[in-house]
């Protein structure tokens, strides 16, 4: 059953009080993370732990991630549609960020320049910015600046995670620290804990290189 958004929101929404903004977007982060939640455990079962019965409860799954998404998507395109409001909750203004950022490339280009702007206001971290730019990168196929990007592929017999290469990997840690992130050995680390995959850097892998590794899975996942 698909799900839409409830025509309350839309009028809630078109009270443009802050507070009405606020709750609004409570609910749409909790629909976003409520989702992944359940989208993570059941990749993990089925590319790590090999429960190949539940691959088509993965595909519905991730279906309806991209209907929620979608949803969140229009719910933000109506927030921002007069510009950014100036004095939401630092939940909120994350919660736009993630919206964002779990958008299509269309809508993740469109609204960089005002995670940006968020960014160098404080309304979210460099850190966050630096994810939004990097996916962008990935998904056209080009280097990412940051290092926060990964790709997943393999099945229940061997299942790999590499870091999407990199446009300058002899100045990486300090490109990170300079947004507030840790290093790429620890980024690894900590990867590799929340997903119970090893998390693996070979900067000598060209974006090439990767793509024919991934070309020949059926389970992908971008992280």
């Amino acid at each position: 059953m698909k799900q839409f958004i409830p025509l309350l929101m839309f009028v809630i929404l078109s009270c443009n009080s802050s507070r009405n903004v606020d709750e609004v977007l409570k609910d749409v982060w909790k629909k976003d993370q409520d989702i992944r939640y359940t989208m993570m455990a059941l990749t993990k079962a089925v590319t790590v732990d090999g429960r190949t019965d539940l691959i088509d409860s993965l595909l519905s799954v991730s279906e309806q991630m991209e209907e929620i998404d979608a949803n969140n998507m229009k719910v933000v395109d109506k927030i921002l549609n007069k510009g950014l409001p100036a004095d939401l909750t630092d939940e909120s203004y994350k919660t736009i960020w993630i919206v964002i950022d779990h958008s299509t490339l269309e809508k993740q280009l469109k609204y960089l320049p005002v995670i940006e702007k968020m960014a160098l206001s404080g309304k979210v971290d460099m850190d966050e910015y630096a994810v939004l730019y990097d996916r962008i990168l990935m998904k056209q196929n080009l280097p990412q600046r940051y290092g926060t990007q990964s790709v997943q592929f393999g099945n229940q017999d061997s299942v790999s995670l590499y870091i999407w290469p990199v446009e300058n990997h002899n100045s990486l840690d300090s490109i990170r620290e300079s947004v507030g992130m840790s290093t790429i050995d620890e980024y690894l680390k900590d990867l590799s804990e929340a997903t119970g995959v090893e998390a693996k850097y070979d900067y000598t892998l060209s974006i090439d290189q990767i793509n024919q590794l991934r070309g020949n899975d059926t389970h992908l996942q971008e992280n």
